[in-house]
């Protein structure tokens, strides 16, 4: 006896440019991701706030997200960020294509710096003091030079 199986994709209706051959009920149901996320947050899921932080919680070690959420990452879940340095110190691959993890950790923490110091965080001035910083660190793992 030969049984049909259905595949179903969790594929919401504004990501329909990902669909293909499988059933996709989201899509069918014309359900948005934010249609989805307050489904779920009137039933009592919360993901214990990381929603209000994040846009996805899933992507915590994606090297596509923005680097706006990396901070996020690293402020708020240091234990995440830390198995993060740790992975990345761990393979022949860098992080991302423009940063490895630990030249993310003296950009965040350059940034921080030069808040406090109420310094640009952008501009000719700050990339040259970035590129100072890395330049300082070269010989570490994704170090520039």
């Amino acid at each position: 006896m030969r049984e049909e199986v259905v595949q179903y994709i969790g594929i919401a209706a504004d990501e329909q440019e990902r669909v293909c051959e499988f059933r996709y009920p989201l899509v069918e149901w014309e359900m948005a991701e934010a249609d989805c996320l307050a489904y779920c947050r009137a039933r009592g899921f919360d993901w214990g706030g990381l929603y209000d932080l994040f846009r996805r919680v899933s992507c915590w070690c994606c090297p596509l997200q923005p680097l706006s959420e990396l901070r996020i990452l690293r402020k708020h879940f240091p234990e995440l960020w830390e198995k993060l340095r740790y992975m990345d110190a761990h393979t022949w691959r860098q992080f991302r294509a423009d940063y490895s993890v630990e030249q993310l950790e003296q950009r965040f923490a350059l940034e921080e710096e030069r808040a406090v110091q109420g310094l640009p965080l952008k501009g000719r001035a700050f990339y040259a003091a970035l590129k100072n910083r890395l330049g300082e660190n070269a010989g570490e793992k994704g170090g520039s030079s």
